[in-house]
Order: structure tokens, then C-alpha cells, then sequence
């Protein structure tokens, strides 16, 4: 029973991944820590390894649907990888209350990037050029933070996608968990090393994001762009009314 329950949050979880080009981890973290009552550095790398089974399908679904640009998703996941490595491992020198309140911050910031796009959506950037030490920055900030919260970054990805590469909302999603692959597993790696949780759930989780993930790819074709940009927006402010809703108890 308690295998099904972890599957059941690995399929809600993957189905968030693909839907929204995101890893996951930011519905993940908050299922795992307020429904089923995962310590917090512990639900960070449950997540950490889901992510990187949601991110590597989501990304064959979008290659096969042809909703995806790997270049994109190299210069994001490159520069994001190893700064997500060195959040991951410092995880666990950073208190839970600092831990939530980057994740408040992280999720604003995702926030605020998404809304600035509609200051650009009338200019002709679609085939512009985008350099890689300019998107660098962003990759790495995003993967660090990706790797200390626990979450495939995407969250960050996709504003940061439409804000600095114009693309449309389902190219973005689908490039997102192309990034993600290069952020989560390093982020793997440092969770292993530095902090202690139950592998075997953690593939549970994993084993019901594949096929949440396929389930949310499949949504994401068939639903208005104009509609998931209104949900990702929603998800996030209830991420962020959650989470800052916790500190003030705190």
C-alpha cells in the first residue's frame, strides 16, 4: 500500500512534468512533505530522482511530436549542470526554514519572468540568435537552485525560454525537459552523497512519473497554448501561497 501511495504522487507528479515542460518537483516536493509527511532535504532528493525518469521521457514524447529545440536545451542544461551538482550536496548544510524560503523566491522570480514574455510577444524574435554566455547565467542560477530545492528547474526553464528565446509555449515545454536531463542527474548524484531517504520509494515515484509524464505530454498537444499558460500561472501562485502560508506559521 505504501508503494501504491508513492506511485500515485509519481504519476500527479510526472503529469505536472510533461503538461508543463517542468520536472516536477515543484508539486513533488509539497505532496511528499504535506500529504505523506517526507522530511523536507529527503522529499528534495525523492524528487531529485524522479525527475530525472520524467525528464528523459517527457523528452522522447515531445522529440517524437517534434515540440522540442535541442540546441536550446543544451545551452540551459550545459551551464545548469554542474552548479545543479553543487546545490545538491550542499543541501544538506542548509536549515529546512532557508531551504523554503529560496523556494519562495525561486518560484516568484518563475513568476515574474513569465509575465514580463508579454512585453515581447508583438516583437519578431522567433528567429533571432541567442548566445550561450548570455543564457549561461540563467542556466546556472536555475541549477543550482534546481539542485539545493530538489526540482528539475523547469520552473524557471520555460519563463526564461519564452522571455529570452521567444519560443512558443509548447516548443518552451517540451526544450525545458530537455534541460532538465542535464540538471537531474547530477542532481542525483549530489542528493546520494549528502542525504539520507529510501531509494526504493524514490523509484516508485519515478517508475509513476513515466507514465504521468506520457499523460501530460498527450494534454499538453491537445489543449490551447493560451490555457497552459493560465494553468502554469495558477500553479505557481498556489506554490507560492502554499509555501509562504508555511513560513508565517513558522
Amino acid at each position: 500500500m505504501e508503494y501504491l501511495k508513492f506511485l500515485l504522487i509519481g504519476i500527479v507528479g510526472g503529469t505536472a512534468s510533461g503538461f508543463f515542460g517542468i520536472g516536477g518537483g515543484i508539486i513533488m516536493i509539497p505532496l511528499l512533505v504535506y500529504l505523506v509527511g517526507v522530511e523536507l532535504k529527503a522529499a528534495t532528493a525523492m524528487s531529485m530522482v524522479q525527475i530525472v525518469f520524467s525528464s528523459i521521457s517527457g523528452t522522447l514524447f515531445n522529440y517524437f511530436q517534434k515540440t522540442i529545440n535541442f540546441k536550446y536545451s543544451a545551452y540551459f542544461g550545459v551551464s545548469a549542470a554542474a552548479f545543479s551538482f553543487l546545490g545538491s550536496y550542499l543541501t544538506k548544510y542548509v536549515p529546512n526554514l532557508a531551504i523554503k524560503i529560496i523556494y519562495l523566491f525561486a518560484v516568484t522570480a518563475a513568476l515574474i519572468l513569465f509575465f514580463l514574455r508579454r512585453k515581447i510577444e508583438n516583437k519578431n524574435l522567433a528567429g533571432s540568435e541567442v548566445r550561450f554566455y548570455k543564457i549561461m547565467p540563467v542556466g546556472a542560477a536555475a541549477g543550482f537552485t534546481a539542485g539545493l530545492l530538489g526540482v528539475g528547474g523547469g520552473f524557471i526553464f520555460v519563463p526564461a525560454l519564452l522571455f529570452f528565446c521567444s519560443l512558443p509555449i509548447k516548443i518552451a515545454v517540451g526544450t525545458s525537459l530537455g534541460a532538465i536531463i542535464f540538471v537531474s542527474i547530477p542532481g542525483v548524484i549530489g542528493k546520494v552523497i549528502s542525504v539520507d531517504f529510501d531509494v526504493v520509494l524514490a523509484i516508485a515515484i519515478g517508475i509513476g512519473a513515466v507514465g504521468g509524464s506520457k499523460l501530460g505530454t498527450y494534454l499538453n498537444r491537445k489543449v490551447n497554448s493560451k490555457i497552459i499558460r493560465i494553468f502554469f500561472a495558477l500553479l505557481l501562485l498556489a506554490m507560492i501561497t502554499r509555501v509562504a502560508i508555511d513560513l508565517l506559521n513558522h
